[in-house]
């Protein structure tokens, strides 16, 4: 990376637009059509980008189960990777003396709809930041920002990557104690995005981005009200709509984003799907990329054979289970803006560069001091396609506790992708007969 290009991404995200000609024609050429490096790396130990297109693909189905790991990390070795851990996993190998991370051939098999990755390409040069980062205009489809100039940028397309029209079904999470007792909570929800949207233009877009019904369902202890979410894209410009069904009827809430506390207090509401927004609070400086360990191509930790207790330990997950690649990231810092306050005075994020994926995090208190980490295990349901961080684990480090979500494997049936419905079924009137339904629908 030119000490031009590294001079640039430090400066505000204010001072860039739209991209020049010969930048978005390297779109398909040396760059993938979403925008990262198409090459290796010299070594050899990142492929070329190959994405992964399968006809067919049954649950439980792992493309790479032939694989073995190449080596392990330990806490006998971590120091010979040091270089290459997030602060939050070499913060993992310190606490707990059994923490391993194995590591796998890395494989770059993103995949994306054409009509997605044509969208993509045309917004190098027709779509810019509005509101001063916190929105952005002049699309409804692809990655906003495909080669991105800034931190906020590179945030915005982690934040409205495909995830297909929509999607409904049940997951499951479980807060874990310090000495591994857990009560698995299980959710329904329904969600369609309004971006992404094949069919949306940019005109009927309008500000919005997603629609959310969600209850929990168990166990009897837990269940409560349901809620909708009607989430817009710029969430300064407007507010996100929220309302729950309590006392027979719809009744509309604050906003519940920033730093509300969620799953007893591990972790706030803006650290869902690993970070959601809003941008406000932050200035996002953009530290360039790295070559890191990251969780990738996680296709154990979704298997149907395996039982929750499978997955849960005290400390932290089962990681003989988990899977680790290297692979090139984005690295981005968030600090507070002065004048505004959230419990994480500094975020770091690691974004992976095939899926504009948040594929780790780490969290600082007020102190500066480390407190707490994330991790997103994605994979690539090829036959959508659609790459997805559907398990992701959230470490408190202070109190050595943690939270799991969405998993599934003891589910029946797996999540319905590419499912939708119309602003209009998203409703409050709507919201009782989502709330009284056995199964959401």
């Amino acid at each position: 990376m030119t000490s031009a290009l590294l001079i640039a991404l430090a400066l505000p995200c204010a001072a860039y637009a739209k991209v020049a000609d010969e930048q978005a024609a390297e779109l398909g050429q040396r760059l993938t059509p979403v925008g990262a490096e198409a090459a290796g790396n010299a070594a050899g130990t990142i492929p070329a980008w190959q994405p992964l297109r399968q006809e067919t693909m049954k649950r439980g189905d792992n493309p790479y189960a032939q694989d073995k790991p190449l080596y392990t990390v330990t806490a006998a070795n971590v120091a010979q990777y040091r270089d290459r851990l997030t602060e939050g996993h070499q913060q993992l190998f310190k606490i707990f003396p059994d923490y391993t991370m194995p590591v796998y051939p890395s494989h770059r098999s993103a995949s994306y709809p054409d009509w997605f990755i044509e969208a993509t390409k045309k917004n190098a040069q027709r779509v810019e930041l509005t509101h001063n980062g916190y929105g952005f205009c002049c699309t409804a489809q692809g990655f906003p920002f495909p080669i991105p100039k800034n931190g906020t940028e590179v945030l915005w397309n982690h934040i409205m990557r495909y995830n297909t029209r929509g999607f409904r079904g049940y997951t499951n999470s479980a807060e874990i104690a310090t000495n591994g007792a857990y009560v698995v909570e299980r959710s329904y929800s329904e969600l369609a995005y309004a971006y992404n949207d094949p069919k949306t233009t940019a005109e009927k877009l309008g500000n919005q981005n997603l629609y959310l019904f969600t209850k929990v369902v168990a166990p009897a202890t837990r269940a409560g009200d349901a809620t909708l979410l009607r989430v817009p894209l710029d969430r300064i410009k407007d507010l996100t709509g929220v309302w729950i069904w309590t006392e027979n009827r719809p009744r509309r809430i604050g906003e519940v984003g920033y730093d509300n506390p969620l799953h007893d207090g591990l972790m706030t509401h803006d650290q869902v799907d690993m970070f959601n927004g809003p941008l406000d609070r932050y200035t996002i400086k953009l530290l360039g990329k790295r070559e890191m360990l990251v969780p990738y191509d996680s296709y154990r930790l979704y298997d149907d054979k395996l039982k929750y207790k499978d997955i849960i330990r005290a400390g932290h997950i089962n990681q003989d289970l988990a899977r680790y690649e290297l692979h090139r990231v984005w690295v981005l810092e968030a600090q507070v803006k002065q004048g505004t306050s959230h419990v994480y005075k500094r975020r770091v994020f690691y974004v992976d560069e095939d899926s504009w994926i948040v594929v780790a995090e780490d969290m600082y208190d007020q102190r500066d001091q480390f407190w707490r980490s994330a991790e997103s295990h994605s994979i690539n349901f090829a036959n959508v396609p659609v790459m997805v961080n559907g398990i992701q684990v959230h470490y408190d480090l202070q109190s050595r506790r943690y939270v799991i979500l969405n998993m599934t494997n003891e589910e029946k049936n797996t999540i319905e992708y590419d499912w939708s419905e119309g602003q209009g079924y998203f409703s409050p009137g709507n919201l009782k007969r989502f709330a009284g339904s056995t199964n959401g629908r």
